[in-house]
């Protein structure tokens, strides 16, 4: 689980985080995970993330909690350096000529940009680590 949260949380800082509007589905997508993060809304945070990383993380989480109850658990390792005041700064958002998957650009508070990765599952955009 510690490995998961360590995954989901790098992710997490790299947003910068809180976003700029406008933007197509996959940015909004990236929107709202980062918002929840700061929010501490881990029930919105699996909601954006892909399936198949919520199943692993209830697999690999203490009595069978759900995915936001495994990543209440890891609250501190998951938020601990999110500001109040950080931003979601995304750079660029591709989606691929098949609209199965899409990558969006996002610079961090280090001012890096990091490659953020979805995937279409039901219609939905969900990031994929």
């Amino acid at each position: 689980m510690k490995k998961l949260a360590t995954i989901v949380a790098a992710s997490a800082l790299t947003l910068g985080l809180a976003g700029c509007g406008g933007g197509n589905d996959a940015e909004k997508t990236v929107e709202s995970f980062g918002q929840a993060l700061k929010d501490k809304d881990f029930k919105t945070v699996c909601d954006t993330i892909d399936p198949e990383l919520v199943k692993t993380i209830e697999a690999g989480s203490p009595d069978g909690q759900s995915c936001a109850d495994a990543m209440k658990a890891s609250e501190d390792e998951l938020t601990g350096d999110i500001g109040e005041d950080d931003e979601i700064n995304i750079v660029k958002s591709e989606i691929a000529e098949d609209e199965k998957t899409a990558t969006v650009t996002v610079k961090n508070k280090d001012d890096k940009e990091q490659d953020i990765k979805l995937k279409k599952v039901d219609d939905d955009w969900k990031i994929t680590f």
